[in-house]
This record gives C-alpha cells, sequence and structure tokens, in this order.
C-alpha cells in the first residue's frame, strides 16, 4: 500500500494497524496524521511502549497516559478509581485518537490493560471505549520482553487486538534505504530467505570502514560491550571531564520503574570537549531530537555549573542544559528524573537503536541473540556503503517463524 492511501484511511476514522519494513515511512504517516489531527482540531494522546520509543513521536509512554504507572494487573477497584478521577475523565473524554507507536514492544496483556481502562473511563463497552485506535510498528523488530513464558507475549494474540477490527495498511514503498541490493539482502532476512549470496554480501561489508564521517556509530548486541568502548573513548581525550548525577524524585518503586522505561538515560554522564554523544530527548525549538548526533565542543557556565555546548554534524552549536522525564499514575507525577540530555554515542545497543537512521553504523552481529536483532541492527543504515560489519553471526538473521507467518497475513490483506 502506498503512504497516500495509507493516510486516507487513516483520516476516515477506522481502527488501523499501520505497518510495514524498517524504512517504510512507518513514522512519517504518523507524523502527517498527527498534523492533520492538529489542523482539524481533533484531541489525541500519542504513545510508545517505552520512553526512548516515545520520544522518537514527541509522545508519552503508553503506562503513563493509561494511568497503569508500574502494574502489571489492574483489579476492578483499580479501574474504579482510574474511572472516578477527575484527570483522568478530562484526558480520556477530550481524547477522540489514541495512537500507540512501537507497537511489536507493547506485549499483549498491556494492550488489554489499556483497552480495560479506556472503557472504564469511557464508560463505553465499545473497543477502547470508542476511540480510535491507530496501532503501529513492524513484528520483525525487537519484541518486549517475555515475563511469564505461559502468556501469549505479541500485542496481536489479545483478545483487544482482535475485538478492534483493525484495517491493516500494509507499506511497501521503500524510503529509508538507498541502495536496491541492500534493500533485498534486509528483504531476504525480513522472510527468511537469507541464502550464500545473501551472506556473500554482507561479508563484502566486513571490516571495510566507511568514509566522509568524522565518526561513525558502533552497534553491539550487549550494554556491557558498548560502555566499554564509550569508556575506553572517553579516556582517550586528555581534557578535564564535567560528570552529572542523575537527580530523581518520587516513591522508590516508581523512581526504578522510571529508569527502566528510560535506560537510556545515564545515571551518571561523564563528558569531556571532544565527546561523541546522542541527544535522548526532542526539542524541536532549541533543534534537536531523540538520536541526533553531536561532539562537545565547549561548556558554558550556568549559575555555577558547566554545561555542555554540542556542536552537530550541520555545524549547528546547542547549549545544552537540563531535562526531566515523568512518570504519571492517576493522572499524578509520581516520580521524575533529571539529567543533561545526552548519552556517549562512540557505541550503542541494537536495542537502543530501534527507531533510529544513523548516517553511518560499525556493527558486531557476532554475539547477537534473540529474534530480530540482526534485522533491526542492518535496517538501521542506508545503504551496504555506510556499513562497516565487525562480527558476523547466522543468528543474527533468525526471525520469529510465528511473525513471518503473520506477516504474509497481514501483507494479503493490508497490501493494497
Amino acid at each position: 500500500m502506498d503512504q497516500k492511501k495509507a493516510l486516507n484511511i487513516l483520516k476516515s476514522g477506522n481502527n488501523v494497524f499501520l505497518t510495514g519494513p524498517a524504512g517504510s515511512g512507518k513514522t512519517y504517516i504518523l507524523r502527517e496524521f498527527i498534523e492533520y489531527l492538529k489542523k482539524n482540531n481533533k484531541k489525541h494522546a500519542v504513545t510508545a511502549s517505552t520512553g526512548i520509543a516515545a520520544t522518537h513521536i514527541d509522545g508519552t509512554t503508553l503506562h503513563s497516559w493509561a494511568g497503569i504507572g508500574i502494574k502489571e494487573e489492574l483489579s476492578g477497584r483499580d479501574l474504579q478509581k482510574l474511572a472516578d478521577n477527575k484527570h483522568m475523565q478530562a484526558r480520556f473524554l477530550a481524547c477522540a485518537v489514541l495512537i500507540i507507536d512501537e507497537i511489536s514492544m507493547v506485549d499483549a496483556r498491556t494492550l488489554e490493560l489499556v483497552d480495560e481502562v479506556c472503557k472504564a473511563v469511557k464508560r463505553s463497552a465499545q473497543p477502547f471505549g470508542g476511540l480510535q485506535v491507530v496501532l503501529c510498528g513492524d513484528f520483525f523488530q525487537l519484541p518486549p520482553v517475555r515475563t511469564d513464558k505461559t502468556k501469549p507475549i505479541l500485542a496481536y494474540h489479545s483478545e483487544s487486538w482482535n475485538k478492534a477490527k483493525l484495517r491493516v495498511c500494509y507499506l511497501d514503498e521503500q524510503f529509508r534505504h538507498t541502495d536496491d541490493l541492500f534493500s533485498q539482502v534486509l528483504n531476504d532476512i525480513r522472510q527468511s530467505k537469507t541464502s550464500y549470496e545473501t551472506e556473500e554480501i554482507l561479508q563484502s561489508r566486513f571490516k571495510q570502514p566507511v568514509s566522509g564521517e568524522n565518526y561513525t556509530t558502533k552497534l553491539f548486541s550487549r550494554n556491557k560491550d558498548a560502555d566499554a568502548v564509550n569508556e575506553l573513548e572517553l579516556e582517550k581525550l586528555e581534557q578535564d571531564a564535567e560528570v552529572y548525577p542523575m537527580r530523581s524524585k518520587g516513591k522508590r518503586d516508581a523512581v526504578l520503574q522510571l529508569k527502566k522505561e528510560y535506560n537510556k538515560i545515564p545515571q551518571e554522564l561523564v563528558l569531556k570537549i571532544g565527546a561523541v554523544v546522542m541527544f535522548t530527548k526532542n526539542n524541536f525549538e532549541h533543534g534537536y531530537v531523540n538520536g541526533t548526533m553531536g561532539v562537545v565542543v565547549d561548556f558554558y557556565d550556568d549559575a555555577g555549573v558547566l554545561l555542555p555546548v554540542v556542536r552537530l554534524k550541520s555545524g549547528r552549536r546547542i547549549s545544552v542544559g537540563f531535562s526531566s522525564w515523568s512518570l504519571e499514575h492517576d493522572s499524578s507525577v509520581i516520580a521524575s528524573i533529571f539529567q543533561v540530555p545526552l548519552r556517549l554515542a562512540w557505541a550503542i545497543t541494537i536495542h537502543k537503536s530501534q527507531g533510529m537512521t544513523l548516517d553511518t553504523a560499525e556493527i558486531n552481529l557476532g554475539n547477537t541473540f534473540g529474534h530480530g536483532m540482526g534485522y533491526v541492527a542492518l535496517s538501521r543504515v542506508r545503504s551496504l556503503a555506510t556499513l562497516n560489519l565487525t562480527g558476523f553471526s547466522r543468528r543474527a538473521f533468525m526471525v520469529d517463524p510465528e511473525v513471518g507467518e503473520m506477516d504474509l497475513v497481514f501483507r494479503e490483506v493490508g497490501g493494497s
């Protein structure tokens, strides 16, 4: 399905599952739809499964918006309390459209909880209380963390998914990847059709440094490997370090949940002039979004605290101050964390790269684990020429067979 048709279906008020391969324009369509809603004064909520995913679309976490907070289950009493909460009533009654991005990372039970909350607060038995629901994502990407292996995990297993009668919009055009051969490689991985030829194409990028960039983001499957690279690169810089400990406010359990949701935010940020960094929050007014890369080039004095000045690849300089992230429950803020919205970014994990587009990347696929990791990592770049592989394993190309079967169904019903 082309983007124009998908956008028209969204505008028509249908409940929609918007999907397609990495780089097919899902986020672009969401942004266009959100602009349409704003222009037509249609109240809406923009959410995502995790705090980091939410920042890609300038939204909030699904748990926070729905008032679920840190709970994994809601009793009848919990639902009644939410339904009687004036702030929740105002939020829900003024909302006509609920957007949930990165649906692959939302487990089935969470989707059902959100459905139950919507019904309770809006006092309606209709799916999601009668809201138009737009679910967006790609199940070939990273799944939610499995906490109970006896329960269905993916969102499409939930009763709420089935009862919402979602219109599937399967985007099949490619906008991120400018290399036809690379697009074919990604499609082969996606469809579990990797061949000797596929591997040969990728092996051609083994230890092939990319040119034209001062620095290239390194992707690893494990936190410890990414952290080790960042610490090593930081130590190489001889300048004095500035240290920024994370500050927090709220109940201990809520703060821990908030830190888990926003796990890209460092507990302690250490910066030096010359450090390669990545922004961890959107601030359109100041000209950066989550994932924007830059280099620390200076520090400025703000009431006795030296804060970083970051130069973007465009040459623009941004003076960066502290930002806050919050968790709500019953429409009240129950926890907040405060930190400079940067992290060291010589290296990041594949999990934290989901949703990003990188100009260049050095990727180690040697220690990947779990379905979707290789696909997510490789699809962050636009072409083979911007890719340098430093580790290789066939395990990286594993995809969930069940997801492959469901994708064929989604493609068939939503491709035209």
